[in-house]
């Protein structure tokens, strides 16, 4: 189809979809299918599991870290630019990390990866919600989430396929010539954000580069504190140090941006109460839900005796409902507002998470998928219409920040959300006597330790449980609160 026949057709938007779907796919697929590999990767070079971590961590570590001046830069230079840019150092990575010679070039091939991907992440939803009317803004980022379900869903199967076949090394030819092909779909598709080279120049001398550097330095010194504190614990003087420098860097951070004339993230956007109580919600509910995919693998694993294949089946469902409610509930929140999707989806995931509290060694193993199919189906209602609800109070002004700052909410919210979880667990089984190593089959034959850490998990989620059911009530108030705007712009519409 010829490039003028695309631009100009009345279904533009969804060829801009599919553009960056594409993309979005592809980083999503990486992270799920080689996760699947890393225990291949660490045994061909000799790495042990504390080396491996550095894989997840350090892939992590720079989607973090590059988030927020990601979208900054775009914002400053052009989302078309940058979503280029991103798919060209990802896919060069992605081939660099297959010929690796070395476990370090592997580690350095996934920093790259994660570079890249925050700018993908940071881009993705913006130009999106772009493409789109205000008022299918909600279908939109539906549909987004529908391609973070597929690659969610299709990693797995893609990298173990492609791994039993041909070894690990072709999972990341295939991420890159996939990235290539994402590349020229983006070259074709995507508008060209208009930036004049010298509007680009002059926009560059007014760039926030210092807020962007404290930004980094402080979510880098966050994220390495919290990942390190479960092994050198939270009273060593290397965690408390980094908190204090971590908030150093957080105050100095703020203090800038308040008095910068073009600040990289606008505090202002603070003030507006549906942004700021909807971010909250969102940071709440995926630390609530992040220990889900920590500890239940360990529990049907290391607990129930479960091969990796059969324990990947019982939790598919929650990655299955993310792919099918999310088009569903941005359509409803088009129709009828933000405020009843994101509730009913936050106490749907409450629940949820209230059930996986009640499972033990004796539980039927259904249980867990329904829990699992519940939570993914409670997150996915609730993501479209709070995403909608935040871009919308923000305006498209902020688009590109904006979407970086929601991924960096999650990416952060992962972390914690990881962190607390398993601190309850290690504490928990410790005043039960039990050490929390499940790691050899010759201790895991004892029931009474693998029954400690079900019922240590269950306390976890009991947390979990609460705080999800605080990101309900934060939901609910953002949305009572921006119904009025919600309904003035519904009568516009309508006359």
């Amino acid at each position: 189809m010829p490039l003028a026949v695309i631009r100009n057709s009345p279904r533009f938007r969804w060829w801009t979809y599919c553009a960056v779907a594409l993309g979005t796919f592809i980083t999503v697929v990486e992270q799920s299918a080689t996760a699947i590999v890393i225990p291949m990767i660490s045994e061909h070079f000799g790495a042990d599991i504390p080396s491996a971590q550095w894989m997840a961590i350090g892939y992590m570590l720079a989607v973090s870290a590059f988030m927020m001046p990601a979208g900054a830069i775009a914002d400053t230079l052009g989302k078309r630019r940058m979503w280029l840019w991103g798919l060209t150092l990802f896919s060069t990575a992605s081939l660099m990390t297959s010929f690796s010679t070395s476990f370090g070039l592997v580690v350095t091939g996934k920093i790259l990866m994660g570079v890249a991907a925050s700018a993908l992440q940071a881009n993705g939803m913006a130009m999106v919600a772009n493409a789109f009317p205000d008022k299918e803004r909600g279908k939109a980022l539906g549909f987004h989430m529908t391609a973070v379900g597929i690659g969610a869903v299709g990693g797995p199967v893609i990298g173990g396929g492609i791994e039993s076949l041909m070894g690990w090394r072709a999972i990341f030819v295939f991420i890159s010539i996939f990235s290539v092909l994402a590349w020229v779909a983006a070259l074709i598709i995507l508008d060209s954000d208009g930036i004049q080279r010298g509007r680009r120049l002059s926009s560059l001398r007014l760039f926030d580069w210092v807020g962007t550097v404290l930004s980094a330095c402080f979510l880098l010194t966050l994220m390495s504190t919290i990942t390190f504190a479960q092994d050198l614990g939270w009273s060593s003087p290397l965690i408390v140090g980094g908190a204090i420098l971590g908030s150093a860097l957080f105050v100095s951070f703020l203090f800038w941006e308040r008095r910068v004339d073009v600040p990289m993230l606008p505090l202002g956007l603070f003030g507006r109460i549906p942004f700021s109580m909807g971010s909250a919600a969102r940071f709440l509910s995926f630390m609530a839900s992040s220990g889900t995919f920590f500890l239940m693998p360990f529990f049907l694993i290391s607990g129930l005796g479960m091969g990796t294949a059969a324990a990947a089946l019982y939790l598919l469902p929650g990655s299955a409902t993310l792919m099918v409610f999310g088009p569903i509930s941005g359509r409803l929140a088009d129709r009828i507002g933000t405020l009843i999707p994101s509730f009913s989806g936050m106490v749907c995931a409450t629940l949820a998470m209230w059930i996986f509290s009640t499972i033990r060694l004796d539980s039927d193993p259904l249980v867990v998928a329904f829990a699992s199919a519940l939570s993914g189906m409670g997150m996915s209602i609730f993501m479209a219409p709070n995403t909608s609800a935040i871009m919308g109070s923000a305006g498209r002004k902020y688009y590109g920040i904006v979407s970086a700052f929601m991924n960096l909410t999650r990416n952060g919210a992962h972390v914690v959300g990881i962190a607390v979880p398993t601190a309850v667990v290690v504490a928990v089984m410790a005043t039960m006597g039990y050490e929390p190593d499940l790691s050899d089959p010759e201790t895991l034959k004892d029931v009474g330790l693998r029954s400690a850490y079900a019922i240590s998990m269950g306390k976890a989620f009991q947390i979990s449980t609460v705080i999800m059911g605080i990101a309900a009530i934060l939901s609910l108030m953002a949305g009572i609160i921006d119904r009025p705007k919600e309904n003035r712009l519904g009568v516009l519409e309508a006359e």
